[in-house]
Formats: structure tokens, C-alpha cells, sequence
């Protein structure tokens, strides 16, 4: 696969080649028609990258990211993870608990799935080796990964809680204000053909990964040499006795923790008046100010938060140009176009089973689970308002469809492969797998749900 920010710059060129056959040509143009409609057309793509709504929620997935994993680097979560360590005692159990612990904390938490799961993994490996378990390794690394299987089905998926949102860029596209623009989770991730397909593929993916287990003299068991060695507990880094206030404000838990307990006093105060009905910046408070109260200082949790940072460069770089995109769009009548197409092809019924294929195969080339709804919600959506086609459901089958796509489009599986000392050949296989197995399961949900 290329490069993602590769994929976005194809993408866009494919865009504005479309826009530019496709769309009316000015009025009152004469000879010089063509020139002015490709000057307006490039300037009403330059003017994308600065789409507010756009950059607002590019942020918002930047946090979860960063916030997540900021979790999985503090201590309590470290002591979590070494018990869980110890737990396996079998080459069946250990592939069990790091699946079953991918997939869980991935629907609750896809930044902080993805990166506990990749750190269990690594340490059960290691684990395993100095007690003569015999694991396949890189497997272990596929049941890690499953975190991102069910992440767009679960509490911090990225499209549903958008559309939770009253404001979000895809208000002004639909031509909807208020409450008529927000899609509540009820009809999301906690509509019960989600709730039921997810309990499905709980039982049923563990159970995969499993039976693909190969026979011990088949195995690669784990590589001290080609692992990254764990981390410093996060205490160590802190300075046995600050010298200075300014040292003393730095790396006391005092500051941190009564910042972060107010703030959770909100989430409280919160579900009381609203019950469970989050969005992205309600998710964010929470684990913003969750994860203050877990570290031992300011200090420590902001170094969790840098070092955090570095994996969404793709997001930092990439989102601009989904603007671009969804404005080439907009401007020249592409995605009425586009989803006029779906009009014709569907009904009310088959639509979101149709959206959800559409969404598997434009996981090619948009990785991003974000990015992809940012250039596909827009026409899906508009052809639900045509058929009368609950935005929910569709919102759904793009975000199945994305999460799906996860299992053959390694993206989201660099973060985990650094920590694992695996690469992407090592799982992908296995990937394709799971996804032959889920695909029916998700399907079935959104035509039958």
C-alpha cells in the first residue's frame, strides 16, 4: 500500500478531475470558460482547508488518539496490564485474554485499545518465552489488532458521535439546524443490530484467532532481540526530591489530581441530566481529566501526551486536504452526483447494505476512519435523506465498513507494530481472515437490523 498521505493526494487530484468534467460552467462565460471554471474550482478547494467544522473535528480525533494513550502509559494501567500478564497459563489462554481485552477496550476506547492491547501482547509474549509456552507471535500481534475491528461500532467511534453533535460540518451539507441535524447514539452504536452484531463477533473472533493458531513446530515465538524492551515505569522518570517550587509544582500529584477530580465531577453532574448520550468533546473531558488523575504529576502526564502526539502526524497532515476534498465536492454538485448513483441502485432496504460495501472499498484509499467519513458521510447521507433512510443507519454501515477495511489496510496497525517488533506481512493474512468472517455478520446487521 502507498503511503496514506500518498492515497489522500491521488484522492484529491481524482476529485478535482471529476469536479472539473462534471460541474455547470459559469454564467456569462465566454471563450475563457474553461479557465474560469478550473480557477474556481481550485479556489473553492483552497478554501476547504480551512473548513472550521472540519479542523474542529480533526482536533477532536487528535485527542482521543493522544488522551487514550496517555491512559495506557500510566501506572495504574500498567499494573492492570501485568496482571493480566500473568493470567495465561496456555497458548489458548494467552491468544483469549489479549483478544477478548482488544476487542473490549477497542469499543470502549479505540486510542487507548489499540495501544494497551499492543503493549498486553508484547509482555504475554515475553512472558510465554521465559515459561516455554509456545505462541505464534505474530497471531498474538492479530488478536491485539482486533481493537480496531469494533472501534467505529463502539462509545468513542468517530462518525457516530459526530453525528451526535448538533453542529458538524455535515449540517450545512444536508441543510439541517438543531436537533434535526443530530442523530442520537440510540440509533448508532446503541441500537440493539449493533449491540447484538458486536456481542456476535465477541464470541465469534476470539474463537478465529484461536483455531488459527499453527502447530508448535510452525510457530515464531518471540524475539527479545526484535522487540522494543518495555517501557521505564513512569515513577522512575519523576526526581526523587524537587530542589525548587517551580520543581516541586512540576512533579507534584497534588496540582494534577484535584484538577482532574474537578473535572470529572462534570461527566457525574453530566449523565445525571443527560444519561448516556456523549459526544466527542464530552468523551475528551472525560479522559482528558481522567488521565491527570492517573499520573504522578503534570509533568509525567504531559510527557505521556507528547510522546502521544507523535502518531497522529497522519491526521495533522491529512485533514486539510478531506476539507479540500469535501469542498470540490460541495462546490461542483459531486457528491448530488455521486449519491444520486446510490439512489438509483438502492432502496430504502438495500441502501445500507450497499453504503457498507461502498465504505469497505474506500477504506483503500482513505485509511482514516475520520477521513473517510469526512468524503463519504456527505453522499451516503444525502441519499438517505432521498430514500427516507434513517441517518443512523447509514451512519453505520460507513463506519462498518471502515472498521471492517481495518483487517486488509494496515494504517492503524503501525503504532502497534512498532511496539510489537512485528510488520504489517506478519498479521495481514490473518487479517484478511477475520475479515472474511465478519463481513457476513455486519452485513446481515445492517440489512436485517
Amino acid at each position: 500500500m502507498p503511503d496514506p498521505f500518498v492515497l489522500v493526494l491521488l484522492l484529491t487530484l481524482l476529485a478535482l478531475v471529476l469536479g472539473a468534467a462534471t460541474m455547470d460552467p459559469p454564467r456569462g462565460a465566454e471563450a475563457d470558460s474553461l479557465v474560469t471554471r478550473l480557477s474556481s474550482l481550485v479556489q473553492a478547494w483552497v478554501t476547504g482547508f480551512g473548513n472550521a467544522e472540519i479542523l474542529k473535528f480533526g482536533l477532536q480525533i487528535i485527542l482521543v488518539v493522544v488522551t487514550g494513550e496517555a491512559i495506557a502509559a500510566s501506572p495504574p494501567a500498567a499494573r492492570m496490564l501485568a496482571r493480566l500478564t500473568a493470567l495465561p497459563r496456555t497458548t489458548t489462554q494467552a491468544l483469549l485474554v489479549v483478544t477478548v481485552f482488544a476487542l473490549v477496550t477497542g469499543w470502549v476506547h479505540w486510542g487507548f485499545g489499540l495501544i494497551g492491547s499492543a503493549l498486553l501482547a508484547r509482555e504475554i509474549g515475553r512472558s510465554a518465552a521465559s515459561r516455554g509456552i509456545a505462541i505464534h507471535y505474530p497471531l498474538l500481534g492479530t488478536g491485539a489488532y482486533t481493537s480496531m475491528l469494533l472501534w467505529h461500532a463502539g462509545i468513542s467511534a468517530s462518525a457516530p458521535l459526530l453525528m451526535n453533535t448538533e453542529k458538524n460540518f455535515l449540517s450545512d451539507v444536508l441543510g439541517l439546524s438543531g436537533p434535526a441535524a443530530r442523530v442520537p447514539l440510540t440509533e448508532t452504536v446503541l441500537a440493539p443490530y449493533n449491540l447484538i452484531a458486536c456481542a456476535i463477533l465477541l464470541v465469534v473472533v476470539p474463537i478465529v484467532i484461536v483455531l488459527m493458531s499453527p502447530a508448535r513446530d510452525a510457530t515464531t515465538p518471540f524475539d527479545a532481540d526484535a522487540v522494543p524492551p518495555p517501557d521505564p515505569a513512569p515513577m522512575a522518570a519523576e526526581q526523587a526530591r524537587p530542589q525548587t517550587p517551580a520543581e516541586w509544582l512540576d512533579h507534584t500529584r497534588v496540582l494534577s489530581f484535584v484538577v482532574g477530580a474537578l473535572g470529572l465531577t462534570f461527566l457525574v453532574r453530566y449523565v445525571r441530566e443527560h444519561g448516556f448520550d456523549v459526544n466527542h468533546n464530552v468523551l475528551n473531558a472525560t479522559f482528558l481529566m481522567l488521565g491527570m488523575t492517573l499520573h504522578p504529576s503534570p509533568v509525567s502526564y504531559a510527557k505521556a501526551v507528547t510522546k502521544a502526539v507523535r502518531g497522529v502526524s497522519g491526521i495533522v497532515l491529512q485533514f486539510p486536504f478531506y476539507g479540500g476534498i469535501l469542498a470540490i465536492m460541495t462546490f461542483t454538485g459531486l457528491s448530488e452526483k455521486i449519491a444520486h448513483v446510490f439512489i438509483e441502485a438502492s432502496s430504502p432496504r438495500t441502501l445500507p447494505f450497499f453504503t457498507f460495501l461502498a465504505s469497505v472499498v474506500t477504506k483503500s484509499f482513505v485509511p482514516s476512519g475520520v477521513g473517510e467519513w469526512a468524503v463519504e458521510g456527505p453522499v451516503m447521507l444525502k441519499a438517505a435523506q432521498n430514500l427516507g433512510v434513517p441517518f443512523g443507519k447509514v451512519t453505520m454501515a460507513v463506519a462498518y465498513g471502515n472498521m471492517l477495511g481495518n483487517m486488509y489496510q494496515p494504517f492503524w496497525s503501525l503504532p502497534l507494530l512498532g511496539l510489537m517488533g512485528l510488520k504489517a506481512r506478519d498479521i495481514m493474512g490473518y487479517g484478511l481472515v477475520l475479515f472474511v468472517v465478519c463481513f457476513p455478520v455486519l452485513g446481515a446487521a445492517l440489512y436485517f437490523g
